[in-house]
């Protein structure tokens, strides 16, 4: 037995005597710190404004890449609507619909929302894949839960095969112009009597806004009139060269075509952009990018794409280039996992490079709001109201008054409506319905170790910055 003791102590498996911890749980962790630290830990801190869902150092990153589409480039509400109108035109003049007469509207949907192609339901799923039956529409009109109860059972959930199958999710702040076109488009339909397909009226829906997209529609307007379309970043270049100043390689990787990446990025950073990336990939053609192994054509000076194969050289003349795959910019650079990626979608950007190893960072614009209304006096009363009814109802369950039951979850229930019409309207929060998380958070918290809302909050955080987690049900930011 000693032996065995000895053995386990060596290999430092044997746990230490029960005083040990005593004394190691009652030593004053502020003791550890420097005087002039300790004496700080009384003021109040500056707001956070990137959030951790695990640990990451940013000493240890040695190459920091970008998307461009709502990353580097922030797009104002115009763009959306400018989407929205095209692709109705589309729909009128290619698919032959009837008149559209209604524009784009920003209030209306929320990120993460799913279009169910069975029922023509726009719905709002948890991450258990439960329907919330206070957010879920067909066209503008509010669904009952009997309708729902009908569609989806009394338990209101789904079914993963038929989230897979028949579900059409959006994810991104693009797909807010195809949510709210989708939903005009239905309701279009039942105030004309029309029956429709929900499924091949998805389709139209999705290959009207594409061609706004591939048509170069969308580019032309951009390049057009680039300060109505995009927000600028407040000191862009200064941060940038910071960080290259610390000895970060930077680079973009983006689905975007070089035509609108090379509109938005002298709009942001002037002529000599390319200068402030060590690497640019445009058409990557994410999510396949991550998953290929594929070549990259370098674009030349001139503006033709190489036939050729792309090399190192094409890296020291600060070229485009086009395609690729992870597989070919890991040979081509030597970057190992000593990498953070920084996307805004949180599948198609963040998913498959946390798979390879890299560390990744979402930037979720809706946060800035949602965390200014959690802030509010009328919400935090709000908050603090619900969780005392929580409690009161756990209370008066264990007598068994029903009556004191029933009125306890009707105040409730009004003190939720409120909360949630705080964020949204018609949806809510982005990253809650009740107690539970969204779909579209639990995704956040899979994919990103770290998030934000501006890109600008990550670029000034310093070389020395270390993110830690916090112990939380849902994510950090959340109250």
């Amino acid at each position: 037995m000693l032996r065995l003791q000895s053995a386990l102590r060596r290999s430092g498996r044997l746990l230490q005597p029960r005083g040990a911890h005593r004394c190691l749980a009652e030593r004053p962790l502020e003791a550890l710190l420097p005087t002039h630290v300790r004496n700080l830990l009384g003021t109040t801190p500056p707001p956070e404004k990137v959030f951790a869902n695990r640990e990451l150092r940013m000493a240890d990153v040695k190459a920091i890449g970008f998307d461009y589409d709502y990353t580097l480039a922030s797009y104002t509400t115009e763009l959306n609507a400018f989407i929205y109108d095209r692709a109705k035109e589309h729909l009128m003049e290619r698919s032959h619909y009837p008149a559209i007469d209604t524009s784009y509207d920003p209030s209306f949907a929320i990120r993460g929302l799913l279009f169910d192609r069975r029922t023509g339901y726009l719905v709002k799923l948890s991450y258990a894949r439960a329907v919330a039956q206070d957010a879920a529409f067909l066209g503008r009109r509010r669904l009952t839960t009997e309708e729902l109860h009908r569609a989806y059972g009394p338990a209101l959930h789904c079914d993963p095969h038929r989230v897979a199958d028949d579900m059409s999710q959006f994810n991104d702040l693009f797909a807010l112009s195809e949510v709210c076109l989708l939903a005009d488009v239905v309701q279009l339909a039942v105030d004309r009597g029309i029956a429709f397909d929900a499924s091949a009226l998805a389709e139209d829906v999705a290959r009207a806004i594409s061609h706004v997209h591939i048509s170069g529609a969308l580019h032309d307007a951009v390049r057009g009139d680039p300060a109505t379309y995009l927000h600028p970043i407040e000191g862009f270049e200064s941060l940038l060269a910071s960080l290259r100043a610390s000895g970060k390689e930077l680079f973009v990787l983006t689905n975007s075509p070089v035509p609108m990446l090379e509109t938005g990025m002298q709009y942001l950073l002037g002529d000599t952009w390319r200068e402030a990336f060590d690497v640019v990939v445009a058409s990557a053609r994410k999510p396949k990018f991550w998953r290929r192994d594929q070549p990259f054509r370098a674009v030349s000076t001139h503006g033709y794409v190489k036939w050729s194969r792309a090399s190192g050289r094409d890296l020291e003349k600060n070229r485009v280039l086009l395609g690729g795959s992870l597989a070919e910019l890991s040979r081509l650079t030597g970057w190992g996992s000593e990498v953070l990626y920084v996307g805004d979608h949180v599948h198609a950007d963040l998913r498959e490079p946390r798979r390879q190893g890299w560390a990744t960072a979402a930037i979720v614009r809706e946060l800035e709001r949602e965390l200014a209304v959690v802030n509010t006096a009328e919400y935090k009363t709000l908050h603090e109201r619900s969780v005392e009814a929580d409690e009161l109802l756990t209370r008066v369950q264990a007598l068994g008054d029903i009556e004191g039951l029933d009125a306890l979850e009707g105040e409730r229930e009004a003190i939720r409506v409120q909360m949630r019409r705080s964020f949204n309207e018609n949806f809510g929060s982005v990253f809650r319905h009740r107690a539970d998380a969204t779909a579209y958070a639990f995704a956040l918290k899979q994919h990103a170790d770290i998030y934000t809302s501006r890109l600008e909050h990550l670029l000034a955080c310093a070389d020395s910055t270390r993110f830690y987690p916090t112990r939380c049900r849902l994510l950090p930011h959340d109250p």
